[in-house]
Formats: structure tokens, C-alpha cells, sequence
């Protein structure tokens, strides 16, 4: 009897062992994984990439869930990272990205000459954006870049881009 519980322990301790090793490969396919102060959203990450690439590039994800759209067409995928601080949203069937949301704990950056990060004021993006297609105290829109910023006392908060024509709820609910 203590025998065969010994083996159960070995047994259950190998088995955890090859899941956390596999599991350690996996979010690193061929070692090109991105730390997340390497992503620029706009650059090595944006909507229209493919999928498959946007997996290789951040791992798995924390977290995948299905969202019942509108309609069957409307449905679509969400892909969480909390470690990078990003959902990644596709339509069901698509290979690639439609809309990618970046939470205040992104530690990346966005396409821009001057280096644009969550925290900064929002006359630094219409510096570099130019005006927005509409300004309220919590909100810049960029409909023809696919770009909605979130503000906060002035701040850029978290942001969420899309592809153009987007078919996600989402992306419709950020035009009124």
C-alpha cells in the first residue's frame, strides 16, 4: 500500500513537471516571444495582422472566451493577456486581428516619433496625431486611424484600435 502511494506521488509530481515545461515552451514558439515593453502597438502588433503571428509574438493567453455578437456574423473571440495588459479580439472564422484593447497596466508603447505611453497628457497626442475627430474629458476619437484613446485627469489612460470597416460590436459602440 505505501508503495503504491509513493508511485502516485512520483507519478503526479512527473506529470506536473512535464506540464509546466511544456507549458513554458509554449508561450515562447521558437524564443521570438515579446517582453511587454517590446510591443508597439501600430508597428509589431495591430489589427489585419494574422492571428497565428499575434499568438507566436505574446504566447497563449491568459484567458480565451467566445462573445455572442448582434448576430452569427457578429460573433466573435477575445484572447486576454493580462501580463501584457492587451485583449485581442477576432471575429469567429477570421485569421485575423479586428480590434486589440490595451488596459492601463500595458507597459508598451504606440507608434509615434515621439514615443507615445499609457500616462501621458493628451496634447502630446494631438501633437502627434493632429486633432480628433471629437474631444470630450474622457474620450479622443481617430476613427480614420482606428484609434480611440481613453482619458483620465488629462491622461492617456488605455486605448483601444481597430480595423478599418470592423465589424465587432465594440468598434460600433466607439462611433456614437
Amino acid at each position: 500500500m505505501r508503495t503504491g502511494k509513493t508511485m502516485f506521488w512520483v507519478l503526479l509530481m512527473s506529470l506536473t513537471a512535464s506540464v509546466a515545461i511544456a507549458q513554458e515552451k509554449s508561450t515562447v514558439p521558437g524564443g521570438t516571444a515579446l517582453t511587454p515593453g517590446q510591443i508597439v502597438i501600430g508597428e509589431n502588433l495591430s489589427p489585419g495582422m494574422p492571428l497565428n503571428a499575434t499568438i507566436e509574438k505574446l504566447g497563449i493567453p491568459d484567458r480565451v472566451m467566445v462573445v455572442r455578437g448582434t448576430s452569427a456574423d457578429r460573433d466573435s473571440i477575445e484572447l486576454r493577456y493580462s501580463n501584457h495588459g492587451l485583449v485581442i479580439r477576432a471575429m469567429t472564422g477570421s485569421p485575423k486581428i479586428e480590434g486589440i484593447e490595451i488596459k492601463p497596466t500595458f507597459k508598451g508603447s504606440f507608434k509615434s516619433e515621439s514615443g507615445i505611453k499609457l500616462g501621458v497628457k493628451y496634447e502630446m497626442l494631438i501633437g502627434e496625431y493632429g486633432l480628433p475627430s471629437s474631444l470630450t474629458s474622457q474620450v479622443m476619437r481617430y476613427p480614420q486611424r482606428g484609434l480611440y484613446f481613453q482619458l483620465n485627469n488629462d491622461r492617456l489612460l488605455s486605448a483601444k484600435t481597430f480595423a478599418q470597416g470592423s465589424k465587432l460590436l465594440d468598434a460600433n459602440l466607439m462611433n456614437p
